[in-house]
């Protein structure tokens, strides 16, 4: 026989729709306000115009150098490529090694990935070099 729970459980009513509140700020989406806002009254009298909203900053330490970000996941098409198991571990250490190189607190393989090939594509010199391994 199961004990029955003798206290209610905890008020969860004033998050809702945080869930949906989030979503859309990890989507990139201005979340949806709820409570009406009151257009701002300059001290001369009048409404103030409305301001386009200003452009999203990144998170402080975090640039990307000028470059594209990754494709959202609906976005991308997956590309596979297989490594054996010791070169896998080498592939690893060169890219911690390259993470620690530049600074930052994450570097993931498909970053280092699309990144050579872009440098490959616009760096005459560098596919100069990839065609001649490859041949």
């Amino acid at each position: 026989m199961s004990a029955a729970r003798s206290t209610p459980g905890p008020d969860m009513s004033g998050l809702t729709g945080d869930w949906k509140r989030l979503q859309e700020l990890r989507d990139g989406k201005e979340p949806a306000a709820t409570e009406p806002e009151e257009p701002a009254v300059r001290p001369g009298g009048g409404e103030e115009q409305e301001k386009p909203p200003a452009p999203r900053k990144s998170r402080a330490g975090r640039t990307r150098g000028g470059r594209r970000p990754p494709p959202a996941a609906a976005d991308a098409i997956p590309t596979t490529v297989r490594f054996d198991p010791e070169e896998s571990v080498e592939l690893d250490f060169f890219v911690l090694e390259l993470r620690d190189d530049a600074g930052r607190r994450s570097l993931d393989k498909a970053e280092v990935i699309r990144e050579v090939l872009r440098l490959a594509r616009e760096h005459e010199p560098t596919k100069k070099a990839l065609l001649k391994r490859l041949r």
